[in-house]
C-alpha cells in the first residue's frame, strides 16, 4: 500500500496542470548546480524546457530567446564564470517561507528594471515610468474587482501591475482583474511578461506589434476591444505612417506623418478603447498643450 501511494505522488508531482508553472526535470536546479562543462548550453536548454513547459501559463518566446553562449567582446562567458553564477545562486534562500513579503520576487526583478532604465539614460522612458508617476494615475482611474484594464504602450508592465495592486489595497479581488497590454518592442515585451509572471498576473494578456499600426485586442466582432480603465505612457514624439494601418476610424484627426507628433495618435486610440462610463489616464509631453495645426484642432 506504501508503494502504491508512493508511486500516485510520484504522478502527481509529475503532472504539469497541478501547477501555476510546472518546473520539468531538465530544468530543475539539481541539474543545474553541478553543470561544470558546456555550461552556458545546459543553461539554455533549461530555459527552453521550463517555456515549453508553461507555453500556456504566460511563458512562450519569454525564455528561449535568452542565450548563454552569446558573445561578450570577442568570447563567449567561460564555464567557470556560469559556474560562479550558478553557486552564487546556490546560497541565497528562496524559498517562500524565506521572503520577508510575498511578492519578494517581483519587487527585486522591478528594481533590476528601474536599475536598467536609469543606465540607459534617456532611452529608459522606453520601458519604465517613476514608481510614483504610475501610481498617481492609478489613483486617478480608481482600478477595482472586476475591470478590465488596459495599456496599450505597456513597456514593462509596471502600470498593470501597479493597477493590481491597488486593488488588493482596496479590499478587493485581484484575481478578479483582468489586465491586457501592447507592447512594439520584442525584447521589452519579453520583460514585461516575465515581470507579469513575477507579480502573480501570469495570465495577463500582453500582445507584440505596433499599436498604432496593428492593435491586437479585438471583440469577438473583430472590432476594437473596449476596456473600463485604460492607462499608458506612451513614446513621445513618435513617427506613424497611414499606409497599412488597420481600424483607421480610431482617429477623427490625423496629426502630419513623418512629423513626429503622434502623440495625441495615441490619446485617441485610448479614448476608442475605453467604455462609455470607463475612465483612463495618460502622460503626454507638454508640446500638445500649446501646438497649432492638427494638433490643435484634436484637442478641440
Amino acid at each position: 500500500a506504501q508503494g502504491h501511494a508512493a508511486a500516485k505522488i510520484e504522478l502527481l508531482l509529475d503532472d504539469a496542470s497541478q501547477y501555476a508553472f510546472f518546473v520539468p526535470p531538465p530544468a530543475h536546479w539539481s541539474a543545474l548546480q553541478h553543470l561544470k562543462t558546456d555550461v552556458g548550453s545546459g543553461l539554455n536548454k533549461a530555459l527552453a524546457a521550463l517555456e515549453e513547459a508553461n507555453l500556456k501559463k504566460g511563458m512562450e518566446d519569454v525564455l528561449k530567446h535568452i542565450n548563454f553562449n552569446r558573445k561578450v567582446g570577442q568570447k563567449p562567458m567561460s564555464d567557470e564564470t556560469l559556474v560562479d553564477f550558478i553557486q552564487h545562486f546556490n546560497d541565497i534562500p528562496l524559498a517562500n517561507d524565506d521572503f520577508e513579503f510575498p511578492d519578494l520576487l517581483g519587487a527585486a526583478y522591478e528594481y533590476l528594471i528601474k536599475y536598467f532604465a536609469d543606465s540607459a539614460g534617456k532611452k529608459g522612458g522606453e520601458f519604465y515610468t517613476p514608481a510614483e508617476v504610475v501610481r498617481l494615475l492609478v489613483e486617478l482611474i480608481e482600478p477595482a474587482a472586476g475591470h478590465e484594464i488596459y495599456d496599450p504602450t505597456c513597456g514593462s508592465g509596471g502600470m498593470l501591475i501597479q493597477s493590481k495592486q491597488y486593488v488588493e489595497e482596496s479590499g478587493g479581488d485581484a484575481r478578479n482583474v483582468h489586465l491586457f497590454g501592447q507592447e512594439d518592442n520584442g525584447g521589452t515585451w519579453s520583460i514585461c511578461k516575465m515581470n507579469m509572471i513575477l507579480h502573480g498576473a501570469g495570465g495577463a494578456d500582453i500582445r507584440n506589434d505596433d499599436t498604432l499600426k496593428n492593435p491586437l485586442h479585438l471583440s469577438k466582432e473583430a472590432e476594437l476591444r473596449s476596456f473600463d480603465r485604460v492607462i499608458a505612457n506612451p513614446p513621445f514624439s513618435q513617427n506613424y505612417s497611414r499606409k497599412e494601418m488597420k481600424f483607421p476610424q480610431r482617429f477623427h484627426t490625423f496629426m502630419p506623418e513623418g512629423g513626429k507628433k503622434a502623440d495625441l495618435m495615441f490619446v485617441q486610440h485610448m479614448v476608442a478603447s475605453l467604455k462609455q462610463n470607463g475612465k483612463m489616464a495618460v502622460v503626454m509631453p507638454h508640446g500638445v498643450l500649446f501646438r497649432g495645426g492638427e494638433e490643435r484642432a484634436c484637442r478641440k
